[in-house]
């Protein structure tokens, strides 16, 4: 149970808290669990985000029957692409006399000489079950000290950012915890999905992930390992509070001879989307982060009755999924085609994240010499940085108009030289046509072998990698086929399907046309 802290000179309820509060906060609370056994203890983590002082101004409270102990405090580093994330932690557990429906007393911190106070919390104590622990046989059931006889692995998915907006892309990852392998291995279960209610998901490439090599974690020093296989970028598509991340993995000691496997549950990560904030304008179609827009027309001068076109470039910081090509309102204006590309690299503020660029193409068709009046192209984003709607406009393209073009008259010919010609041009003419035509059944074969292509990349949707080709299996297409049709679409993320299938040999051409039928011989 996440909870956020309050500033003790501020006056707010945990559900009331705005925006802005929510995503400046610099200390969270986290309690959890939310239900437990008279016996048992919970666990109040409060985190401060950052490396300023921070200390607790409580050790022990007993409140209205329940108790808070102090019982130590720790850090947490995690780097993603160099990007350092620092954390400081404060541990305190919680017990209660009796069973019943109780609330947190209130835990007070200071941050950066800023005090910050726990929001209300409310937990359950269930009656202690025949099963439970014998309080007589141990009457120090709470000695924090005394380590369990056997720590399990342990393995938790985590993201860069626990609060978001609808929209935004984060960062997710595993994290194996444990103490008594010499080697692991963790591999994720293949059987089992991955619970991403309400996301998009995608892996990411080239995305490495450190953290400390050993961190405290529930009183206990546990080593770590990331699952470096599979770094997520995800997208929440719905607000709301959701448990993200959970399946299967598979994890043993590599070093120890006949070492069984054993299969671990993952802990989800718990994370809160939140809505944009109203008064979104019109223009708006979802784009999150930082962009720039730009037009560029292809030529700058057009002949009257023929088509001119111009492509829209939009790019900068943030996912793309949220930006949509502009319907102009005239109707000689047509949306012809676009490219989109996404990569986690370094940003110009010298941190790392998403960076996306796309690019439309337009055609306008001139009907008259006179310059119509057109709109500018619109496009709206929301700004991360600056908490606010931006929107650019950017003036249509100017094109030259030049006079409608005229053929020639044709000269006087004498009929002599005319009736002589005439075989040997009906010759030329002939061969002429059969070579365009055949040209043109060619290029016609070639179009349609490049929309069967994309096709069926879409209908395959986003499974990129281990998905694709676990698809593709379960389809009936022999796993060469399907490893090497997944690095084909895989390994070239910033062309389009049509520009890959362009630069295939007739071979692999032919390779894709096996693939197909194999999927379509299954739907």
């Amino acid at each position: 149970m996440k909870n956020f802290g309050k500033k003790s000179f501020a006056i707010f309820t945990f559900f009331l808290f705005n925006v802005s509060s929510l995503l400046a906060a610099d200390v969270e609370f986290f309690f959890h669990p939310n239900e437990f056994t008279l016996g048992e203890v919970a666990k109040l983590e409060v985190k401060a985000y950052g490396d300023k002082p921070f200390r607790t101004l409580q050790t022990n409270i007993k409140k209205n029957g329940v108790r808070v102990r102090y019982v130590g405090s720790g850090t947490e580093t995690q780097i993603i692409n160099f990007k350092v994330s620092k954390s400081q932690i404060i541990n305190f557990y919680v017990d209660t006399e009796r069973e019943g429906t109780f609330q947190l007393p209130e835990i007070t911190v200071e941050y950066d000489k800023k005090q910050y106070t726990s929001p209300p919390i409310t937990f359950q104590v269930k009656k202690r079950s025949k099963n439970s622990q014998n309080q007589f046989l141990n009457p120090f059931s709470f000695d924090i000290d005394e380590p369990a006889p056997e720590e399990k692995p342990e393995v938790t998915f985590h993201t860069n950012k626990s609060v978001f907006y609808k929209g935004e892309p984060i960062v997710g990852y595993y994290v194996l915890y444990y103490n008594q392998y010499r080697q692991p291995f963790l591999e994720r279960d293949p059987n089992q999905s991955i619970a991403f209610p309400f996301f998009l998901s995608e892996t990411l490439r080239q995305v490495t992930v450190q953290i400390e090599p050993e961190i405290v974690r529930n009183q206990i020093l546990r080593k770590t390992l990331v699952f470096s296989k599979e770094i997520y970028g995800l997208t929440a598509l719905k607000s709301g509070t959701y448990s993200i991340g959970k399946t299967k993995f598979i994890t043993g000691d590599s070093l120890r001879f006949n070492s069984l496997q054993e299969t671990v549950e993952t802990t989800p990560a718990k994370v809160i989307v939140m809505d944009l904030p109203k008064g979104a304008p019109v223009s708006f179609t979802g784009a999150i982060g930082n962009f720039k827009l730009n037009l560029i027309p292809t030529q700058k001068q057009v002949h009257e009755a023929e088509t001119a076109y111009f492509e829209v470039i939009i790019e900068g910081e943030g996912g793309y999924e949220g930006i949509l090509p502009m319907e102009f309102d005239n109707a000689n204006i047509k949306f012809i085609s676009q490219t989109k590309s996404k990569t986690f690299q370094k940003l110009e503020s010298g941190e790392y994240g998403f960076y996306s660029r796309v690019k439309y193409l337009y055609g306008y068709q001139i009907t008259k010499p006179s310059r119509e009046k057109i709109d500018p192209y619109t496009f709206s984003f929301f700004s991360l940085a600056e908490k606010k709607y931006i929107t650019f406009f950017h003036p249509f393209p100017e094109f030259v108009v030049l006079p409608k073009r005229k053929m020639g008259p044709q000269p006087n010919i004498p009929q002599q030289n005319r009736n002589l010609k005439l075989p040997f041009l009906y010759l030329v003419l002939l061969a002429g046509i059969g070579i365009i035509g055949y040209l043109g059944l060619k290029r016609y074969i070639f179009q349609k072998e490049v929309s069967s292509f994309i096709e069926m990349v879409e209908s395959l949707g986003k499974k990129r990698n281990f998905f694709l080709s676990e698809s593709l299996g379960r389809k009936g297409v022999p796993e060469a086929d399907s490893l090497w049709f997944t690095e084909l679409i895989s390994k070239d993320q910033g062309k389009t399907f049509a520009e890959i299938y362009t630069h295939l040999s007739k071979e692999e051409r032919n390779r894709v046309i096996q693939i197909k039928n194999k999927i379509q011989s299954k739907e």
